[in-house]
Formats: C-alpha cells, structure tokens, sequence
C-alpha cells in the first residue's frame, strides 16, 4: 500500500462510529472546521491501530459542487498529513456554519484541531 493512500481501512463509514464521535468524542473548532475526535477502543495501546477520517457536509453549506469541494479538500489535506494526527482515533470532520471553503485554512486547521479534540476528551467514569 502506498504511504498516502486512502483505503476504506481508513476511513469511518459506519453509522455507529458518526454517531460516536459527535455524541461522546472531545471537540475541537475554528472559522473554518469542526473536529470531532474518539478512541478506537478502550485498550492502552492504540499504537498498531490506524487513525479514520469521517467527513459530514450539511447541506446547508451549499449546492452538490460546494459540499463535494468541501470533502474532497478535507479528506486530501488528512492523506498528506495523517502522519501529524494522533494514531489509534476515529475523526469527523465537518465544515464550520458559514464557513468559506479555503484550501489553505483546512491544511492548516486540521492536524491542529485533530490535537485539541483528543485533549478535550472527557476522561472515562465522569
């Protein structure tokens, strides 16, 4: 497998791990992005296992072209840099209300707030 490729491996597609994230992940935001971070499971060594990217586009963010830009930006800007995301996490991502569509902001953005929302996650037993 290629370095950069982006198999389903990767990816988040199931309902459950969307739903997951959203409800129980730690959060993390700027003008352009939200990301949603939750752990693969609940050993300590998530080291073996590798990070996923899920993508959700409201439609409210615009027409078909704008939401496919939307996702075919976020999810080329994790291929490149999913070496910077901390391993063994499932991510969702999902473009900010109102947001304009930025390349450079969401290449910047990203691994940033993919950090931030694995801090923020709250600790089991609260």
């Amino acid at each position: 497998m290629k370095p950069h490729a982006f198999p389903k491996s990767k990816r988040v597609v199931s309902g459950r791990s969307f739903t997951l994230a959203l409800r129980k992940g730690g959060c993390a935001a700027d003008g352009c992005l939200v990301v949603f971070a939750f752990p693969r499971r609940s050993g300590d060594d998530r080291s073996h296992q590798p990070r996923r990217l899920g993508v959700t586009i409201p439609k409210k963010t615009g027409n078909a072209v704008v939401r496919n830009r939307w996702k075919r930006w976020i999810r080329e800007s994790f291929r490149t840099q999913q070496a910077a995301f901390p391993v063994g996490f499932d991510f969702v991502v999902r473009p900010k209300k109102d947001a304009v569509g930025n390349w450079n902001a969401i290449q910047r953005s990203l691994p940033k707030l993919a950090h931030k929302a694995v801090r923020r996650l709250k600790p089991k037993g609260r």
